[in-house]
């Protein structure tokens, strides 16, 4: 293996180990570290075969996707989308580039633009279960839910053990008012990861809309245990249904 390709895979491992920053809290995504590395392990795969193909023998010193997700952890989203765009220019058909040039401008609510980039990131990479979430996400911002849980079915015919993609299932489900199967969707997602915060927080409020108060305590009450934080609204409408019932741990 050439010297300089080598160097680019030693630093590719480096970059996975250490793992990756939060895009914000809202995303709540910790608990898709694990599918974060596989998927950043197929994409510099990628890269390397696209320097390879092309005979492009720059040394690469810094990570650009890693830049990329620090700018959008700062905030600077505007930034991150100029730094995916020149990295593009140079490496159209690697994926995850445009996977984070699309949730860069999600964060500047470009959501139109963001789809065609994750379009643009799965055609290149089918297996990029990023991608296809945060697509899944953006068409629920845009209210469009029924879209975006064709996206978490794709996600989990990626990773069948992606909890978050069970979570925002059951979030979508919720958002048209079919709570019994929200309410299934959600327990999926708790039984592969038992402390996903989203899962629970959701739960209440499935179990609120279906008319199950004591349940839906007994949901935050279980959430406490793990140190989990239910939003405020959502405990202070339930309260408002049946008072908190004496909780014995």
């Amino acid at each position: 293996m050439p010297t300089k390709i080598k160097i680019i895979w030693y630093l590719c491992i480096v970059i996975t180990v250490i793992g990756f920053v939060y895009l914000s809290a809202k995303d709540r995504m910790e608990e898709a570290m694990i599918a974060e590395e596989r998927a950043a392990k197929r994409s510099d795969a990628r890269l390397k075969q696209l320097q390879k193909s092309r005979g492009l023998d720059q040394k690469i010193k810094v990570d650009p996707i890693k830049v990329i997700r620090e700018m959008n952890a700062l905030g600077n989203y505007q930034e991150a989308v100029d730094m995916a765009k020149k990295v593009a220019d140079e490496f159209p058909e690697h994926s995850k580039v445009h996977t984070w040039w699309g949730i860069s401008l999600v964060k500047l609510k470009k959501t139109q633009e963001a789809i065609n980039h994750f379009v643009i990131a799965a055609k290149n990479d089918p297996t990029d279960e990023k991608a296809h979430l945060y697509w899944g996400l953006t068409l629920a911002m845009d209210k469009k839910f029924e879209e975006a849980i064709a996206h978490y079915r794709t996600v989990l015919e990626i990773n069948p053990e992606h909890s978050n993609a069970y979570a925002y299932w059951g979030a979508s489900l919720n958002a048209l008012g079919k709570y019994e199967e929200a309410l299934s969707k959600l327990d999926e997602s708790l039984a592969l990861h038992p402390l996903n915060s989203a899962a629970h927080a959701l739960r209440v409020d499935v179990l609120y809309n279906l008319s199950r108060y004591d349940k839906a305590w007994q949901a935050a009450h279980k959430a406490r245990e793990a140190k989990i934080d239910i939003p405020k609204g959502s405990l202070e409408r339930l309260a408002q249904a049946l008072p908190e019932p004496i909780h014995n741990p």
